[in-house]
């Protein structure tokens, strides 16, 4: 009987040993895998992610991408990754190219990704991490380039790499993967980046187009700055900048930046509580990339930080060009570039059209967008209340449009959405840029912006970046109308003033002839600059005080605006083969102090 209970004591401690083994055998098996068995469920936050791709696979999946990007099939870099990571758990020291042919062809031939990694526990998984690593590197873009014929710049469209190198081109440097070695400065850690070795002052270029959500000191990075993808889950931070002048002018938390554009320069600060002192023995830029799954954990202890060696090696080829300012000191980018915006296609192609031949078409107008502080100005609503007129605009299912796709639906070219809304900011204020823009970005919705010329020309003449009153520059006017989230629109050159003239109104006695000949001049002079910069020129007048007579549509009809915006307040009908409807459209001006509720009520 003794004998019978050891025998069964001694198998129980045998199972249970099985068992500890078992558990500590997947423990060691590395954070990524774990991770990977708990992330079949596609709402669950991804909690860690091990970036362990070598450069020469990055580069032969991207090469296949873009190879077959105007293929019948497009095979996409991301699932190519996805199926290899799935298949050696993360670990790529068993890589075979034919590995990756295999799947290839799959595809090609028809099959989808997820039937050619069928078997793959957790190809899903690696999907979502490897997409969320990589979904900001490769895509459409324009860059304005010289010519080789005419010599002139002209924009020419790609598929590629759209995202750059941290460090401008021409400038040396030199880096090794230290991704998770000791660091002892205030205390033990891993070191949770990329350092790349270089001189004082080398320009750091934006990997990824985004918004500055970080700038300023930091005890251990020194001089620092964070952007953050427009997607909202990559998050690059660039540490130990130049001391006394880190940073590109005028970038400000809250700013929108473009790939390739300098957002500042590289030094040896940090280390320090104090600011602006240099406590890091060699001149390097630190680049961390920080995934974000679940914003409440962007800033707890269950970051995600991954390893950028082997993505800077890619990025390495593409590097953005810059040219120094003399008189500053301050580089910029030499080419122009632009993105074609992924998010705001899919948001409205996905969006249901309808098939009526008449619309009703709200239009809301806005002015100025700023922290008031207890100003009562009926022209002035927070960034605040503007957010929540999004969401709000977003729940009731309505989608913004611009005017040329209004214009387009009139005209019998287009369609609109079942539910369209037209988002316009009269005058361009700076803190339309400043505060809208990310905004706008960040819900993925069109809006339409009618300028001043003489503003803008004023302070781009002397730029002063004041939100209570600066307007928009023409360097901002471009980047808007390249976002693809702006439409710019002319509200005059030098009208919107009261004086002897209410805005664009014939006054009293002015002769017909007179008035065509001024109103000739105004506008057509910004219409001029406005294609000039942007290459587009407006479709649509925005009368300055809601001002008009007869006779203003007549020569703006024959400028070759086919509408006009009013400040007439209520809902315009559209209707197919009717160009008249467009013309002194109506709209309702947002007011602050009332809910996006009670504003939104007209509606119903």
């Amino acid at each position: 009987m003794k004998k019978n209970r050891a025998r069964v004591l001694a198998l129980g401690s045998l199972i249970l040993c099985i068992i500890i083994s078992l558990s500590l055998t997947a423990l060691m098996s590395g954070p990524l895998s774990l991770t990977a068995g708990r992330q079949e469920d596609p709402e669950e936050p991804i909690k860690w992610v091990d970036f362990n791709v070598p450069y020469h696979v990055l580069k032969r999946a991207m090469d296949t991408d873009i190879e077959t990007y105007d293929e019948k099939i497009h095979v996409s870099w991301i699932d190519i990754l996805a199926y290899l990571g799935a298949r050696y758990g993360g670990d790529f020291s068993s890589y075979r190219d034919s590995h990756m042919d295999s799947f290839v062809e799959k595809v090609k031939k028809g099959v989808s990704a997820a039937t050619a990694a069928k078997g793959l526990e957790h190809f899903s998984y690696y999907s979502r991490a490897y997409g969320a690593v990589l979904g900001g590197l490769l895509g459409e873009y324009q860059i304005r380039l010289p010519d080789e014929e005419s010599g002139k710049n002209v924009w020419k469209k790609a598929y590629g790499l759209k995202a750059f190198s941290p460090l401008a081109d021409g400038f040396y440097y030199s880096d090794f993967d230290d991704f998770g070695e000791s660091r002892s400065y205030g205390y033990t850690r891993k070191h949770l980046g990329h350092d790349m070795m270089t001189s004082v002052g080398t320009p750091v270029i934006a990997v990824e187009s985004g918004t500055v959500e970080a700038l300023g000191w930091n005890q251990y990075g020194g001089w620092r700055i964070g952007i953050r993808s427009y997607d909202k889950e990559r998050y690059y931070y660039y540490a130990h900048l130049r001391k006394d002048s880190p940073f590109a002018e005028n970038l400000r938390v809250g700013s929108s930046v473009t790939a390739g554009d300098v957002i500042g320069y590289t030094g040896q600060t940090g280390y320090s509580i104090k600011e602006n002192v240099n406590n890091i023995d060699t001149p390097h830029l630190h680049l961390g990339l920080q995934l974000i799954f679940d914003e409440k954990a962007k800033d707890s202890p269950d970051q995600i930080w991954v390893d950028m060696y082997q993505i800077t090696r890619l990025l390495s080829s593409h590097r953005s060009t810059v040219v120094k300012d003399e008189d500053t000191g301050q580089y910029q980018r030499k080419y122009m570039f632009s993105e074609e915006n992924h998010y705001l296609k899919e948001m409205l192609a996905s969006a249901e059209t309808t098939d009526a031949r008449e619309v009703e078409l709200p239009i809301i107008m806005y002015h100025s967008i700023m922290e008031s502080k207890g100003v009562k100005n009926r022209y002035i609503v927070s960034p605040d209340t503007f957010e929540k007129d999004l969401r709000y605009i977003k729940k009731k299912g309505y989608t913004p449009v611009f005017m040329k796709d209004v214009i387009s639906f009139v005209e019998g070219g287009g369609s609109l959405p079942k539910k369209p809304i037209v988002i316009t900011f009269d005058d361009g204020y700076y803190n339309n840029y400043y505060y809208a823009y990310p905004l706008l970005r960040k819900y993925n919705m069109k809006a339409v912006i009618s300028i001043v010329g003489k503003m803008t020309d004023d302070f781009t003449a002397a730029p002063d970046f004041n939100l209570s009153y600066s307007y928009v520059t023409w360097d901002h006017v471009l980047d808007m109308h390249l976002s693809g989230y702006w439409e710019i629109q002319n509200h005059s050159y030098n009208c919107h003033s009261y004086d002897l003239r209410n805005g664009v109104a014939q006054v009293y006695n002015e002769t017909d002839s007179h008035y065509r000949d001024f109103l000739m001049g105004d506008v057509c002079g910004l219409q001029d600059k406005i294609a000039y910069v942007t290459g587009v020129a407006p479709n649509t007048f925005t009368y300055p005080f809601g001002s008009f007579n007869e006779n203003t549509d007549t020569v703006l009809k024959e400028i070759g605006f086919k509408a006009t915006l009013s400040c007439t307040e209520g809902i315009s009908t559209i209707r197919k083969g009717d160009p008249q409807c467009l013309y002194r459209l109506d709209r309702y001006l947002r007011p602050p102090g009332v809910s996006s509720e009670e504003f939104f009520s007209f509606l119903s």
